[in-house]
């Protein structure tokens, strides 16, 4: 009978226990639940913070004026935010986000005079559904996310040789219907999708000579013009005028020494390239100071300052060097800098060399580079447009001193090309007037044969003879972004943009193009893919330490405009 009772007395406690944990348990479980729709509410709150800083750091390119920016980069974080979380997402009541400084804050970072930070701040009201039994029917939470954007520095390099001309007149404007009038186009909404007095953008365009059209400037739209959704304006750009050849090599180096002077290593400094041919043009110095050699031959009926030729006992000391063209300095306008990236060029023996494309039977045109007297279009200019390296295949009527290769005896101003050897031309220097490596040993494109004194060597028969300066420009091609990429005190962001459809015997060079970009992505822009990865592809190198471009293969002049829009696509992602 006791035994009966104890067993009923157990019932009771164990029911008594039960009903208590029930107390216990219930609140426990909702809490659990609670913060789980918390911890969900806040990762989407978090999610959406992040996205509105991202898109307000994206448009602050967007807008005339530094005002017009920061608004438009305000009201892309709120719609932005909203359409990523909506008001009652989650039955949460009160969101708090605005284009207000309390949840919006767009300032200049105060280490880094080319950044702009991006501060966004929100919050909102969490309904709890068990906590209530402790009187907690709510709770608010917060987030915050952060983005900058750095100032963009970039140089364009636009190539205006002849064959962008095609379909069309040889030499034809920027406004004509030709590969050159896409371009214009094209360049003129890359600009358009940076901010003005912000950013700085400026611009150099090539054939066998270099036209210096603006240093970096934070006015590029008012000087090169623009196109976008705000509107447009006619520049320099729509100035170019293409014809003429590809010294693609010295337009690099000048666009790069431009980016230099800017002197903006808090930027994410920028070259674009745009090209639809193989380089096929250097300037170099024919007098080796270091050797003291002139590079003619023995038979060159060129004449020194003392009026004697080579095999006379002429052109063995720096005194008696001719001057063919005078001097570029580096603290003169268009540069005007005291921290050069390449050294003053001087007065000397420097003439500018082109080749044809393959196939072309090896021909060779042999010019003299001249700096202060022609402009933008390839053989007409005045004296206004100071500092443009500028070539002709015939008799300049510049060349008029006593000095200049016309009048001393030289041969190679007399038919305008040689059909094989130039026979004035001993070698080619080992650099060309910038510095850029014919051929750069340790990371040469293509091979070539070199002698005693490290000269490029200039002697056999065409082809052979064309092949080895064909690669030599090669070389220096890529050494001119290789030199760019790696300057320790202003690396230079390489991005390249291959043009086709214009010339069958020297199209875009896919691996050259992708080594200068340091890129070893395959073809990301058409489909099918174009090209190989760099790894794939033969004596193609990338450097993982270097920064790291981006190749676009635009296969017709139809394409031009979307391959810009990608680059600068690329170029402000990576500003962020």
């Amino acid at each position: 009978m006791a035994s009966m009772q104890r067993k009923r007395s157990q019932r009771g406690i164990t029911m008594y226990l039960g009903v208590l944990g029930l107390v216990m348990i219930v609140p426990m479980v909702g809490l659990v639940i609670d913060v789980g729709i918390l911890y969900s509410a806040k990762s989407r709150l978090q999610a959406a913070v992040d996205g509105a800083s991202l898109a307000a750091a994206r448009a602050l390119n967007l807008g005339q004026t530094t005002d017009a920016q920061k608004s438009t980069a305000k009201q892309n974080a709120v719609n932005w935010f909203y359409a990523n979380f909506p008001s009652g997402n989650w039955s949460t009541m009160n969101t708090q986000m605005d284009t207000s400084d309390a949840h919006v804050l767009v300032q200049d970072d105060p280490n880094n005079s080319n950044l702009r930070d991006v501060n966004v701040t929100a919050s909102t009201t969490v309904p709890t559904w068990f906590m209530r039994w402790f009187n907690l029917n709510s709770t608010t939470i917060y987030a915050q996310g952060f983005a900058s954007r750095r100032d963009v520095v970039a140089m364009m390099v636009l190539d205006r040789s002849g064959s962008m001309c095609k379909g069309g007149s040889n030499p034809c404007t920027g406004a004509s219907s030709t590969p050159c009038g896409s371009m214009v186009t094209a360049a003129k909404n890359f600009t358009g999708q940076f901010a003005e007095n912000r950013d700085y953008i400026g611009l150099v365009s090539f054939s066998d000579n270099t036209y210096i059209h603006s240093a970096p400037t934070q006015t590029f739209q008012s000087t090169l013009g623009y196109t976008n959704d705000s509107g447009s304006a006619s520049g320099d750009i729509d100035n170019i005028s293409c014809g003429g050849g590809t010294s693609t090599a010295e337009a690099m180096s000048m666009a790069y020494q431009l980016l230099y002077q800017t002197n903006l290593p808090g930027a994410l400094n920028v070259i674009l390239l745009e090209t639809d041919g193989l380089p096929n043009t250097l300037a170099m110095n024919f007098y080796d100071s270091t050797n003291s050699v002139a590079g003619l031959t023995n038979s060159s009926g060129c004449k020194d300052n003392n009026n004697k030729t080579k095999s006379g006992g002429g052109f063995n000391n720096a005194a008696s060097i001719p001057h063919w063209t005078p001097g570029l300095l580096l603290n003169a306008s268009p540069f005007g800098t005291t921290h050069p990236y390449f050294g003053n060029i001087p007065a000397g023996m420097v003439g500018t060399v082109s080749s044809e494309d393959p196939g072309g039977g090896g021909h060779f045109w042999n010019m003299i580079n001249y700096w202060t007297t022609y402009g933008q279009s390839e053989s007409a200019g005045n004296s206004t447009y100071p500092f443009n390296s500028v070539t002709s295949s015939s008799s300049p009527s510049i060349l008029t001193t006593t000095n200049s290769p016309a009048s001393n005896g030289c041969n190679f101003l007399s038919s305008g090309y040689y059909t094989t050897n130039p026979n004035d031309i001993a070698w080619w220097p080992s650099t060309d007037i910038m510095g850029n490596h014919l051929n750069p040993s340790a990371y040469s494109y293509l091979s070539v044969t070199t002698d005693a004194q490290g000269h490029v060597t200039q002697s056999g028969s065409s082809p052979g003879n064309w092949s080895n300066y064909h690669n030599a420009v090669m070389n220096a091609t890529n050494d001119s972004a290789y030199q760019a990429r790696t300057n320790g005190t202003l690396p230079a962001t390489i991005f390249a943009i291959g043009l086709g459809g214009n010339s069958a015997s020297g199209p875009p060079d896919p691996v050259l193009l992708q080594r200068m970009a340091n890129d070893p992505n395959a073809d990301e822009f058409n489909n099918p893919s174009t090209y190989v990865s760099c790894a794939s592809a033969t004596n193609c190198a990338t450097f993982s330490s270097q920064p790291q471009g981006t190749f676009v293969y635009s296969p017709t002049a139809t394409n031009l405009g979307a391959a810009f829009l990608r680059i600068s696509s690329q170029i402000l992602r990576l500003s962020h």
